[in-house]
């Protein structure tokens, strides 16, 4: 799988997952997913398993650690870091897609509420919400 297929499977996954979680729980708390080099075998990291008490910044920072871990490990063709952005009254959803060539951060900002609850058209990032972690620069 060629990067610019692994970035695109790694951001589709990520969405759905954090759209998923958007519905059951009406915000995105700090997850991570990683695919491997043929964009197979997606892996979720959802810290607020382990440590359910965690601030927002305890489970971004959580989240991180496991990513580069994982990296470090070897076998990762693409990583995504996931998690709700707000602003003012805006909220969104971030997600942060990398693979060792490339990143992108995309905002879906979040229309309706609850079950029919879903993002709107991206808004693109020049900044990243973190790192590069995995990608080359």
């Amino acid at each position: 799988m060629n990067d610019e297929e692994l970035l695109k499977k790694a951001l589709h996954v990520a969405k759905e997952a954090g759209l998923l979680l958007l519905r059951k729980q009406g915000s995105v708390l700090p997850f991570g997913l990683t695919l491997d080099p043929a964009g197979d075998h997606p892996r979720t990291y959802f810290p607020r398993d382990a440590l359910p008490r965690a601030s927002w910044d305890e489970l971004l920072e959580a989240t991180l650690t496991h990513l580069e871990r994982c990296i470090a490990s070897g076998g990762i063709g693409a990583i995504a870091l996931v998690t709700t952005l707000e602003s003012g009254s805006e909220s969104g959803m971030g997600i942060q897609v990398e693979t060792r060539a490339s990143s992108l951060f995309l905002v879906y900002p979040y229309e309706g509420g609850g079950q029919s609850r879903s993002l709107g058209e991206p808004q693109t990032s020049e900044e990243l919400l973190v790192g590069p972690l995995l990608a080359s620069d």
